[in-house]
């Protein structure tokens, strides 16, 4: 192979591997002949398209990367993942089970089996999946997030927080594991390092709107307009409502019949405000985030 071949192919790794999956095709665009046939092409082109969300090239060029080179890992792993992001869950389950009968105990193989299995619902199989992989790759980054995901679809706020941390750990930049913290923060009440986290994640793959979104999401929470409104972030709102009809009615039967009275109307004047501000406030940031 020649050194300029060389050199381009070495470039588009690098590209890929610091998160610029756009330039890593921009090399491989000058690649020709049995150059563009090299292993690393055809791996390199299915990662970045793949990062790209252009999931059903990706799946046709990892396709012909194993046509062409036989079963590979690697290959089957992005391929899974593809698949799986393409919805294509049962095809992604085919792919992963391949790939783990060449080599059972690789740990991306088995995570990613494991979030093939979370999007079918099958929470129970994947934390068995995932634990497998922690017991070959302790100190993973993708084993605690994973481990995250995992805990977010069984209700486990908590955990999704404390395994993402360990995930950030590992990897602060790792865009993944700031939108797993983010979230998990966010549910668990936290929602000024929620923001953070999920702005972060969004700044790293502004395409995504759903990350977006969510990013949007937490500032609207953060805005000083709706400080007021953070009881109802921490605790359920019934809750808050229950509380405040009781401190009015003790009052009341305590004989305190005036500052039972103001509370009625601080009370009242608390729900008018949180009915009003939230959407006054969400205008407002929609205007600067242009939306």
């Amino acid at each position: 192979m020649s050194e300029p071949t060389e050199a381009r192919l070495q470039l588009a790794g690098h590209w890929l591997q610091i998160g610029h999956p756009e330039r890593t095709l921009d090399e491989l665009q000058g690649l020709w002949g049995d150059a563009a046939l090299d292993y690393r092409a055809f791996l390199f082109r299915g990662a970045a398209l793949h990062a790209l969300d252009r999931n059903s090239e990706a799946i046709d060029v990892l396709r012909a990367g194993l046509s062409h080179y036989g079963q590979s890992t690697p290959l089957l792993q992005l391929l899974g993942s593809a698949l799986r992001a393409a919805g294509q869950l049962q095809e992604a389950e085919a792919v992963y089970l391949q790939g783990l009968s060449l080599d059972p105990n690789e740990p991306d193989l088995l995570l990613g089996y494991a979030i093939v299995c979370l999007a079918a619902g099958q929470t129970e199989k994947a934390s068995a999946l995932v634990e497998r992989a922690a017991s070959f790759a302790p100190e993973s980054a993708a084993v605690s997030s994973a481990r995250a995901q995992v805990a977010f679809a069984q209700g486990r706020h908590k955990d999704m927080r404390r395994h993402s941390q360990e995930a950030l750990s590992v990897d602060p930049e790792d865009p993944g594991a700031q939108a797993l913290h983010g979230t998990a923060s966010m549910l668990t009440g936290d929602a000024r390092s929620g923001y953070r986290s999920l702005a972060s994640a969004a700044a790293s793959n502004p395409a995504d709107s759903d990350l977006r979104g969510a990013a949007r999401e937490a500032k609207l929470i953060n805005h000083p307009l709706l400080a007021p409104l953070r009881p109802f972030q921490r605790f359920n709102p019934l809750v808050v409502w229950i509380c405040a009809i009781a401190v009015i009615y003790g009052l009341r039967y305590a004989g305190f019949g005036l500052l039972a009275s103001v509370a009625a109307i601080g009370w009242f004047a608390f729900c008018i405000y949180s009915w009003v501000a939230p959407p006054l406030v969400r205008r407002m940031i929609n205007r600067k985030w242009g939306s």
